[in-house]
Parts: structure tokens; C-alpha cells; sequence
């Protein structure tokens, strides 16, 4: 209703300034005709660039890097051997007076006993037994346990954008008037009608990221682990470990029979010197003792893998995409602007409007009969070249649009 409302008025004002004489004209001069021309809104065209999706990081994965050595396993493990250490002894010599000085001036007062000397003590010695082993298939590592990585790929959401690529306005058209219209030229009676146009719009397909497959959206690297690979050699393992058997060599004695002086019998004067017999012994100087060594393990060569390097991540910048659209500008708002000095009809001839058509058929704008009248495609042709030069007079042959044309009155 309100719309309504407006239109009424403006078709009565516009009424209103068709029915009166102008007073508004700065500077009017006596002979020359003036009209108030529609200028229509001026637009440029400009571009611009919007984001179709993000700047964002993109991962790979170089893949880890193995070479092929020659190596070697444990074919037979390390043990622990026993060497028994025999016992040692130092050789002394000892005097043992087996016959008394006095025996011989009285051998009756003596007594021969028996004595059991000493000659090598009681020590303990060992023997032992080598180590056993078997044989049993051992898994030996031929490539190591290493890290796999995986990208998880980025997902993204479509949102549609609606992008003005014209803005809303209003723009004056001309309808006719009321059918009872007196004028002889249906020219002369029609009326400015002020309408709304809508904005235009241009629908824009983005791509919003939204994170990664897996638990973690914002984590997108995969980690997964490689068992080491193996295969089953032979390998000599000890079964029983070598072991000692500790035993006690018996003392050896020497029987020598000594002379001594019968109980409650008086010693003898001495008769030169007794008798001695020598006897070697063997004292121990350090016992018997087990010495361990350690028999280093066996190997035996096999070829396999190492790990030079492992996997690593590498990761480039994706530029953002973008989309080039066209969008129309407001320049300049139309409308009645001003009074123009328009050429009168009567100064209007034949010749100079057949100018006029030459003009605008040598621009492409009238396809028409050079006639020198001012037909409807005339005025049509003189309106399309005044609104693509931004020149404001509507179809009516002002001073300037001749002078864009090159025309001179």
C-alpha cells in the first residue's frame, strides 16, 4: 500500500512539472530549446576474486629406506668352561734322629719304636665335566621392526555462498498515460514511473575443511607399527653347563723306626754322634683351585636388512583457489539531473538528420533507411549510442550527442 502510495504521488508531481512551464533552466536564452533529460545510472564492471577454498598443508610420506648387509648370528652361544688347578707344594728337607749318641756305649737301654712321618698333607683336588649342548631352531632377526606412516586424507564440506554481483537500486521508466490523453503526438502525454530493481546475486560454491578421517580430526597422520621379520637358524645351546667334582687325596706317609731310651733307664754318656736319617717332604704351598674361562660365542654369516633411514613426512603449501567473478558497480545515480540545450525542430533539417543516420549506421547503431527523418528506429539508434557514451538526453538530439558524432550545426 505504501509503495502504492509513492508511485501516485510521483506519477502527480511528474504531472504537475509536465503541465507547468519550467522556471528552473539557468541562463535560458530566447530561440533555444531545453529539455530535462532521464540519465540512467552508470555502472563499471569490476572483477574480484573470492576464496573458493583455503590455503592448506599438504603431507606425504617418504618411505623408509633399507640396504641388504651381510651379518652374522649366533650359531653356538658363549658358555663357561672349568680348568681345575692342582695343588702346589714346596720340597723340604728334614733331619730325624733315629739313633741317640749314648746307644752305642749302651744299646740295651734303648728301644726301637716306630714312627709314621708325614710326608705330604691331606689336599683336595677336582675333575670336571665339559659343558653339553643341543641344537634348537632359534628365530634370528633378518629386518627390523620400523614405523609406517599414513596420510589420512583432508575432507571438506560444500557451502554454497550467494555473492551480490549487482547491487539493489531504482530506475525511472517511461509508460504511457491515460488513454483520454489530449496531445495529437502520443509523445506528448506519458509519465516517469520510479521502480525498484532487485539485486542480483550469483551463487558461489565453496569447499570448507573439516578435518581428517580417524578419531582425531585435526591430527592427520597415521602411525603403524612393522614386526621384525625373522626366519629360524640352528643354534648350538647349552644344556647342562660344565660342572666339578671336588675329591680328597689321602697324606702320605714315611715308617721309620727310631731308637729311644727305655722309661726309668739313665741316659748313656754320648759316643760320638747319633745317626740321622733325611726325609723330603712337600708342604702345601697353594691348594687346588677351579678356574673359570669364558668361550666366546660362534658365528656363523647371514644377509639381511638394516634400516638407513625411516619414514619421514614432507609437506608442501597448497595454494588457496579462487574464482573470478564479475560484479557491476554504482558510478553514478541517474535520474533527472539537469536541463540540456537540445537542437529546437524547426533548426532540425532532413540533411542534418540524414548526418545523423549516417553517423550512427557507420558505429553500428542504426541499420535503417537514410531518409532524414527522426523515425522511431532513429530516435532508438540515438538513444542506444547516448547511453553507451554516457551522454544524457534520452533520444532527443542535444549539442553534445552531436558533437560526439562529429556533427556540426
Amino acid at each position: 500500500m505504501l509503495r502504492l502510495l509513492l508511485n501516485l504521488f510521483l506519477l502527480i508531481l511528474v504531472a504537475t512539472i509536465a503541465g507547468a512551464q519550467p522556471t528552473d533552466i539557468p541562463n535560458a536564452q530566447p530561440g533555444k530549446c531545453y529539455a530535462k533529460c532521464y540519465v540512467p545510472d552508470k555502472y563499471e564492471t569490476v572483477t574480484e576474486q573470492i576464496m573458493l577454498r583455503p590455503e592448506s598443508e599438504e603431507t606425504t610420506v617418504a618411505p623408509p629406506v633399507f640396504e641388504t648387509v651381510n651379518g652374522q648370528y649366533v650359531s653356538k652361544e658363549s658358555y663357561v668352561r672349568l680348568v681345575p688347578e692342582s695343588a702346589e707344594f714346596d720340597v723340604v728337607e728334614e733331619r730325624i734322629l733315629i739313633s741317640p749318641p749314648g746307644r752305642k756305649t749302651n744299646p740295651t737301654a734303648y728301644e726301637a719304636v716306630r714312627e709314621d712321618v708325614l710326608l705330604k698333607p691331606s689336599v683336595r683336588s677336582y675333575t670336571v665335566s665339559e659343558a653339553v649342548f643341543e641344537t634348537v631352531q632359534e628365530p634370528v632377526e633378518i629386518e627390523p621392526a620400523y614405523m609406517l606412516l599414513e596420510v589420512l586424507p583432508q575432507r571438506y564440506e560444500p557451502v554454497t555462498e550467494n555473492v551480490e554481483v549487482r547491487p539493489a537500486s531504482t530506475k525511472w521508466i517511461r509508460k504511457p498515460s491515460d488513454r483520454n490523453c489530449l496531445g495529437a503526438d502520443p509523445d506528448d502525454c506519458f509519465v516517469w514511473c520510479l521502480v525498484e530493481v532487485p539485486a542480483q546475486y550469483q551463487t558461489i560454491f565453496k569447499q570448507e575443511p573439516i578435518g581428517c578421517e580417524g578419531e582425531d580430526p585435526n591430527d592427520c597422520v597415521r602411525y603403524i607399527p612393522v614386526e621384525a621379520k625373522t626366519t629360524l637358524k640352528p643354534v648350538q645351546k647349552v644344556k647342562t653347563p660344565a660342572a666339578a667334582t671336588e675329591r680328597m687325596d689321602p697324606a702320605e706317609y714315611q715308617t721309620i723306626t727310631k731308637w729311644v731310651l727305655k722309661p726309668g733307664t739313665p741316659e748313656p754318656a754320648a759316643d760320638g754322634p747319633g745317626e740321622f736319617v733325611v726325609v723330603r717332604k712337600k708342604v702345601l704351598k697353594k691348594p687346588a683351585s677351579i678356574r673359570e674361562e669364558t668361550v666366546p660365542a660362534e658365528y656363523k654369516p647371514i644377509i639381511r636388512k638394516t634400516l638407513s633411514k625411516p619414514a619421514t613426512l614432507q609437506t608442501e603449501i597448497v595454494p588457496a583457489q579462487y574464482a573470478t567473478i564479475t560484479k557491476r558497480q554504482l558510478v553514478r545515480k541517474g535520474g533527472f539531473p539537469e536541463w540540456r540545450e537540445i537542437v529546437c525542430g524547426e533548426k532540425m533539417t532532413g540533411y542534418n538528420l540524414r548526418q545523423v543516420q549516417e553517423a550512427l549506421k557507420a558505429l553500428g547503431y542504426y541499420s535503417g533507411v537514410l531518409d532524414g527523418t527522426l523515425s522511431p528506429a532513429t530516435k532508438k539508434a540515438i538513444a542506444s549510442f547516448q547511453r553507451e557514451r554516457d551522454l544524457a538526453a534520452d533520444g532527443n538530439v542535444d549539442f553534445e550527442t552531436l558533437r560526439a558524432l562529429g556533427i556540426g550545426l
